[in-house]
């Protein structure tokens, strides 16, 4: 409704009538709401007066009246209204009065921010009357209670301390949290609970991560936001991944990462020494490992749910970073009273991995090539170490965000970035051929690798945050995000005395992935936590493959498929808090695809339940699909390059199901956790290159291949904090197994999959001791299958080892903030094997692979230095 509040008129008059008369108040007003009214009787009659603003702001008046007290006045003005008057000495207190609310109800409602800098905290966890609720992204939140003069309120954040107060009804309240970590020198607090590390338990599956304390810990140059993902329970860390995380044991591609709403396809990020999200920028970090609620589908995996800084409305501020990685630099820039401009920019300055120019990253130099100079092969030899020749990376950020009236928010955000990188080996060698399982030597070979790629990632999205009168909500989240990579491979093999070819092979790959959605959400909070969420929206994506293949051996010398998916969705879920003891959410999802009009309906339930104070269960089931996935292009040496594509008429949908169970205990800042999962997951497809027989004539191609996996495990998760102290570790057991058939062909028995590894165990521990911080981390893996496969006549040595320790101190300016210290990763320059790094090729047909392979992260020293003004 547009309120005509340019034709009000106010009309107030101070009248004295005769020597020694009381005061007269005339009123009158029209159209105009109370808390404006309210001000200009305090401003002409010395009013003195007590209220909520936000919630007298609600209601327009209308009089025209005279009164002789000023109680005659106010009583006058909310005797229709949902209000009570006070009076307490010479001032009149105006307080909600649930006797008038026509709805019998009681409104809590605010935003959460950051005090200091006023940056909405996303995702906070609310506690009233022992009634749990959670933040909107925006910070916001509502609660509606049936009864209750005051309530008894607890807010926490990770990295904050806990706010916790005795309070009266009232809408649009801002709740300032103060960081653990201040700004401002020589601050001490007292008597009050700091969130650490991580949040654990709350939701079946659901895990928060403290990103402010990601920079104190080994990695803190440029991937600090995953460095401190892997140390969390279920996280696969021994496969060093960056860009596309291994969660619960599922595939790559099944896990989504977005940031601010968009998704995330990934980068290259060679060695995963820099992240694809520059830690600078991130304000909040939520995990579901599994058995996630409706509002959230697109994954059979895990989501990995990222959101940005707003920025600082209070100064300008400006962050740089510099290390022997990158330079890193970030400007926060108010922009009028409520909206601010945050700018971060990133990039390699050096070339790190050429050994002969910066080799502190590993003292090993690549052997030269010889004319005459063999290099022998072993059996406990890995293979062939490659160096890359050259790595560029960078990226940038933008972001403009501002509020409005009752909360409202409004963002946009945009992200740029791309790397590219090269490597070339070529060596003189005798490797040590097999004929079964007996070693021979034959003839010495000449063998020449070279690999390069590049990729680039864009993503932008539109967000606003509605709050309703009535304390409901909406958003509307525009997102786009697309993804580009190519890839030239090439490889050749000669025989050294006679100059003949064995095998040669090139491939050039494209591939392409595009994502644009529209999204819809509502809150409508009903009594006592009681909320009901639903929504809609419209997804579109498209995917392109190009692969140009230059071997004489394969069928299709240039294959192009284009991928489309268009499909709508509808989402509604209850959560119903049934007793102060237990939380039910229940909920459907439903993704209509346009091309095969074809209907995917997805169930989900889950239940919380308090057995005490301290120990809680929880519980989730659910069926999920992924409409864009990865799929696995295995070459003619068993190499798996993973591609995008989208399901459609030739690529079917994949479907999972999710069971998980868990246990939470904390006490006296002690927290033990303990989480199971099961999952299945339908619909697997890969393309495999084989030779076969058809019509008894010898045909080369790639098939596709079809299939199913299960995948099953357990995560412990102990963490202990002390003071200013915290460790924790963490132990997983699981186990993933699949069966994958030619198209048409009858299923095999389960075999363990490419991603399956039986124990990881993480240690991590985190000190402040005056102005130092001291952090350490280890990490250990019992061996993926995929180099299992691929060091069949070594699988001793395949274990993931890694220990990390880094020191930070906090320099003392009186006009700026600042940091620096030493970080080291792999300190006992452990080598460890990484599968995205690791390729086989065939010498010749009749002979085992040679692998060539670089290592994960080696030795890495990283002195650094942040500046924040």
């Amino acid at each position: 409704m547009i309120r005509i509040l340019l034709t009000i008129t106010i009309s107030l008059s101070f009248l004295q009538v005769g020597w020694g008369q009381t005061n007269v108040i005339e009123l009158e007003a029209t159209q105009i709401p109370l808390n404006v009214l309210l001000l200009q009787l305090r401003d002409q009659y010395d009013f003195q007066l007590s209220y909520t603003d936000n919630e007298l702001s609600k209601y327009e008046v209308t009089v025209s009246k005279t009164f002789e007290s000023k109680e005659e006045a106010l009583q006058y003005l909310i005797r229709d209204l949902p209000f009570q008057l006070k009076k307490s000495g010479d001032v009149f207190i105006i307080i909600p009065d649930k006797k008038k609310d026509d709805k019998n109800v009681i409104n809590i409602s605010g935003q959460i921010i950051e005090s200091g800098t006023f940056e909405p905290l996303s995702f906070s966890n609310i506690i009233i009357n022992k009634k749990q609720i959670l933040s909107d992204v925006t910070g916001s939140f509502n609660f509606v209670a049936s009864t209750g003069d005051s309530f008894h309120m607890q807010i926490s954040h990770l990295g904050y301390y806990i706010f916790d107060t005795i309070l009266y009804a009232g809408i649009n309240q801002k709740f300032k949290l103060v960081p653990s970590i201040q700004k401002l020198p020589e601050v001490t607090i007292q008597n009050n609970v700091i969130e650490r590390a991580a949040q654990i338990g709350k939701e079946p599956g659901n895990m928060k991560i403290n990103h402010n304390i990601s920079r104190y810990l080994p990695g803190q140059g440029d991937n600090s936001v995953f460095n401190l993902l892997r140390l969390m329970p279920g996280v696969q860390a021994s496969n060093e991944q960056s860009t596309d995380l291994l969660i619960w044991n599922s595939y790559e591609g099944q896990s989504l990462i977005t940031f601010d709403e968009f998704t995330l396809f990934g980068l290259k990020n060679y060695n995963n020494n820099i992240s694809i999200v520059n830690p600078f920028i991130v304000k909040n970090i939520e995990i579901y490992k599994g058995g996630y609620q409706a509002r959230y589908g697109n994954r059979v995996g895990a989501l990995v749910n990222i959101t940005g800084k707003n920025g600082s409305l209070q100064k300008p501020t400006f962050s740089f970073n510099v290390n022997a990685t990158t330079i890193n630099g970030m400007a926060e820039i108010p922009v009028f009273k409520k909206s601010a401009l945050l700018v971060a920019y990133r990039q390699t300055y050096y070339n790190l991995y050429n050994p002969e120019n910066f080799n502190i990253y590993d003292p090993t130099k690549p052997a030269k090539n010889h004319d005459f100079e063999l290099e022998k092969l072993t059996d406990n030899d890995p293979g062939i170490k490659v160096f890359p020749d050259n790595y560029q990376f960078r990226d940038f950020n933008i972001k403009y965000s501002t509020s409005f009236k009752n909360n409202d928010q409004f963002y946009f955000s945009m992200y740029l970035g791309g790397d590219d990188f090269k490597l070339t080996a070529e060596r003189n060698l005798t490797p040590p051929f097999h004929i079964g399982d007996d070693p021979i030597s034959d003839t010495p070979f000449t063998v020449s690798f070279s690999d390069q790629e590049k990729n680039s990632q864009m993503g932008m999205s539109a967000f606003f945050n509605k709050n309703w009168k009535n304390g409901n909500s909406s958003k509307i989240i525009f997102s786009h995000s697309d993804y580009i990579k190519k890839v030239k491979d090439s490889f050749q093999s000669l025989d050294i005395r006679t100059d003949t070819v064995y095998n040669e092979n090139e491939v050039e790959i494209t591939n392409k992935a595009v994502e644009n959605s529209i999204r819809i959400e509502n809150i409508i909070y009903l009594t006592d936590g009681h909320q009901l969420e639903f929504g809609g929206g419209f997804y579109s994506n498209n995917a392109l493959v190009e692969n140009i293949n230059y071997s004489v051996d394969t069928v299709s010398v240039n294959s192009r498929n284009d991928y489309n998916n268009n499909r709508g969705f509808l989402f509604l879920q209850d959560n119903l808090p049934v007793t102060n003891r237990m939380t039910l959410k229940s909920g459907i999802r439903v993704n209509l695809m346009d091309r095969a009009k074809r209907i995917f309906i997805e169930p989900r339930l889950s239940a919380t339940y308090s057995m005490s104070e301290n120990l809680a269960m929880n519980f989730s089931w659910g069926r999920y699909n992924q409409f864009m996935y990865k799929i696995a292009n295995v070459d003619k040496d068993r190499n798996y390059t993973y591609l995008w594509v989208t399901g459609n008429h030739n690529s079917p949908v994949l479907n999972a199901t999710h069971w998980v169970w868990g246990i939470n205990y904390f006490k006296n800042d002690f927290t033990f956790n303990v989480e199971s999962y099961y999952k299945t997951t339908r619909n697997l497809s890969r393309h495999v290159f084989e030779r076969r027989l058809e019509n008894n004539i010898p045909t080369n191609g790639y098939y596709t291949y079809t299939g199913d996996a299960k995948a099953y495990g357990i995560d412990t998760y102990i963490r202990k904090d002390f003071g200013t102290h915290s460790i924790w570790a963490s132990y997983t057991l699981s186990k993933a197994v699949e069966r994958m058939a030619p198209e048409g062909m009858r299923l095999p028995s389960y075999m363990p999959a490419l991603q399956d590894q039986r124990h990881e165990l993480k240690i991590a521990a985190l000190f402040n001791i005056r102005r130092f911080y001291l952090s350490a981390d280890y990490v250990y893996g019992s061996g993926m299958e995929i180099l299992k496969r691929a060091y069949r006549y070594n699988i001793d040595g395949l274990n993931y080892n890694r220990f990390d320790v880094a020191v930070t101190y906090k320099l003392k300016w009186k006009m700026m903030d600042s940091e620096t210290g030493i970080s080291v990763l792999n300190l006992f320059n452990t080598q460890n094997l990484s599968y995205n790094n690791v390729k086989s090729r065939y010498i010749s047909d009749k002979y085992d692979p040679v692998n060539f392979y670089s290592n994960a992260v080696p030795f890495t020293p990283t002195l650094f230095f942040k500046v924040v003004f």
